[in-house]
């Protein structure tokens, strides 16, 4: 697929690394070794990073927390946009998971969970322990970094899932909250906040408002000093997007693309039908064919209607 290219995780010299974009979401994973008193500083992290000590210690500061030692059999979080610097008290051997957008969809649940409690508390520092299962996924994932032998880059979107999907298995709920709660807390830059959730929210701007955290308009306020449009209008937008980019793919049918875009088939009729008049099919066909299409003005473009 034309969509999936190479990016790197992270400038660390001499890690061994795989990671890939899909339209908006980049993420992959790093192996470091790092010596006894070696630094390693990035002055804005791009992605968000989850940081996972194999073996030996490092201080690790950033935004959220200042020298605090991390030792083997432990991850921290560091959030994206922030200042990072580990500094390894011994030989370290680190697995580094970088990413851009959460997949909370891979539980339903959790994900209703996170819009309950999600903003509600002041971020603390938090560890958790590298379960069994996870410690074995992880060296699983090192020894293929290693061979080169995986050589698409998609497979780094099955690790991230895989990893999101053992996160919810293995641990509970208020654990999970509180580990990732930069990324989902309104508290965060707004933007980023934004960039990094509209996925999660499913084109609802309820839903959206609700794992922000804030009053509804305070949300509007600040959406629309950010992006200069509402939120509906922005969704819209980033939906017809991905539609368009999704239609002009070799083979691509309206049960696919309504898989790739997480919606029903009829609900993404409805939605091509909102947008241009015309079913998904026909979408899909006229872009394939160069055909133009044009799209419809909305009745009310302040209306905050569900996608």
């Amino acid at each position: 697929m034309s969509t999936i290219k190479s990016v790197k995780i992270t400038n660390w010299k001499n890690a061994t690394q795989m990671a890939s974009r899909v339209n908006d979401h980049e993420t992959g994973f790093a192996d470091i070794v790092i010596g006894k008193g070696e630094n390693y500083v990035d002055l804005d992290t791009s992605h968000y990073y989850i940081v996972m000590i194999m073996s030996g210690e490092v201080s690790v500061s950033c935004k959220l927390y200042h020298n605090r030692l991390i030792g083997a059999g432990n991850m921290t979080f560091i959030p994206r946009g922030s200042k990072m610097l580990l500094k390894a008290v011994v030989d370290t051997n680190i697995i580094l998971f970088g990413f851009t957008t959460t997949i909370i969809r891979t539980d339903i649940e959790m994900l209703e969970y996170f819009c309950t409690h999600a903003g509600k508390k002041d971020y603390t520092f938090n560890t958790l322990p590298i379960c069994k299962a996870m410690n074995d996924l992880l060296l699983l994932i090192g020894t293929q970094l290693h061979e080169k032998r995986l050589r698409h880059s998609g497979i780094c979107h099955v690790w991230n899932t895989y990893f999101f999907h053992m996160m919810v298995a293995y641990y509970n709920k208020d654990e999970i909250t509180a580990f990732m709660r930069p990324i989902i807390s309104g508290g965060a830059d707004f933007k980023s906040f934004i960039e990094n959730n509209y996925l999660e929210a499913g084109g609802n701007v309820s839903r959206l408002i609700i794992l922000s955290g804030l009053s509804t308009m305070t949300f509007k306020t600040r959406f629309k000093s950010a992006y200069g449009m509402t939120a509906k209008q922005w969704l819209d937008q980033r939906l017809k997007e991905q539609i368009l980019e999704h239609a002009a793919e070799k083979n691509m049918g309206t049960h696919l693309m309504a898989n790739l875009l997480m919606m029903r088939p009829q609900q993404l009729t409805r939605v091509c039908h909102r947008f241009w008049g015309i079913t998904a099919g026909e979408v899909i066909r006229r872009v394939q064919a160069g055909e133009p299409l044009v799209e419809l003005k909305e009745q009310s473009v302040n209306k905050e209607e569900n996608v």
